[in-house]
């Protein structure tokens, strides 16, 4: 084997020698190597998560509910994983974040521009380009797509955004079970940019499910883990909450937004305006005749 040859390794497979070259701090503060790995090792969960997630829409497109499962299962121990790191960080004190905190926030830096992350938000059918926050200068509407200029990323999530979530792939998926139930989803070549929109012919097929889950058991756990699927991204949510609460307080976030307000009001969205509604609605109205016998 020539010099010039690399030989196959653990670290080569990996590419170590690059992944581990990519922490780069600004400060000599302990923390801030911290604060780098868990934002960078979330960006690689978030890549795998749209890996999961567009694999499952493909299964529930084939009628394929098993694989389906199979494959929304290992994603809501990812977020349930991405829930965790939250714990990590919020070992960070206050005096130790205001060391290097200027440095995360230069030229308006944040989290809030993280692509993968609203990619990982259309996959699960929020569509919303326009997010409104407050700042010391009043509300302030952000085009999260628009944000990133004219760039590849901004057309992958303009893409992104057009596709089918994992609820719209769903809804095609209960069609074919109850074609008579007047479910009408999208073909999968259609525009979904506007998300889904309750409807009270998927409720009632979910009902059935729910109703004799015996008969329909793969749809029912189907449903089952995409509840888990929600459970996990709002725990991830507030979480976040709870961790900025704790090493911020109330004052503005690194992104110019009044961080800890923000991310209440998305996570109280999160309860109200669930990602799932005819699943949820199931729940809300199955006891009723148990209630009427009381």
């Amino acid at each position: 084997m020539g010099t010039s040859q690399r030989r196959h390794t653990y670290g080569s497979y990996l590419a170590l020698d690059k992944l581990l070259s990519c922490q780069n701090t600004k400060t000599n503060a302990d923390s801030e190597l911290l604060f780098i790995v868990i934002h960078q090792s979330n960006e690689l969960w978030f890549k795998v998560l749209i890996h999961e997630f567009e694999n499952a829409i493909a299964s529930l497109y084939k009628r394929d509910e098993l694989s389906a499962y199979k494959v929304l299962a290992r994603a809501s121990q990812i977020l349930l994983l991405l829930t965790r790191t939250w714990d990590v960080l919020s070992t960070l004190t206050p005096n130790e974040f205001r060391v290097f905190r200027d440095s995360v926030g230069k030229d308006n830096a944040s989290g809030f521009q993280s692509h993968q992350y609203r990619m990982v938000e259309f996959l699960l059918g929020l569509k919303s380009r326009v997010r409104r926050f407050d700042t010391e200068d009043g509300e302030k509407h952000v085009d999260v797509i628009a944000m990133h200029g004219t760039s590849d990323v901004h057309k992958q999530m303009l893409r992104q955004r057009r596709k089918p979530s994992i609820y719209d792939a769903t809804l095609y998926l209960l069609s074919a079970r109850f074609p008579k139930s007047g479910l009408r989803p999208k073909s999968q070549r259609e525009d979904f940019s506007d998300g889904h929109q309750y409807s009270q012919p998927a409720y009632r097929c979910w009902h059935a499910v729910y109703s004799t889950p015996q008969k329909y058991m793969s749809l029912f756990q189907l449903a089952e883990k995409l509840i888990d699927i929600e459970d996990a991204f709002r725990q991830w949510r507030f979480r976040h909450l709870v961790t900025v609460a704790r090493v911020i307080g109330q004052n503005t976030g690194t992104g110019g937004s009044t961080g800890l307000r923000y991310l209440q009001k998305v996570a109280i969205d999160g309860m109200e305006n669930p990602l799932f509604p005819e699943i949820w609605e199931v729940r809300n109205l199955i006891y009723q005749p148990l209630r009427a016998k009381s």
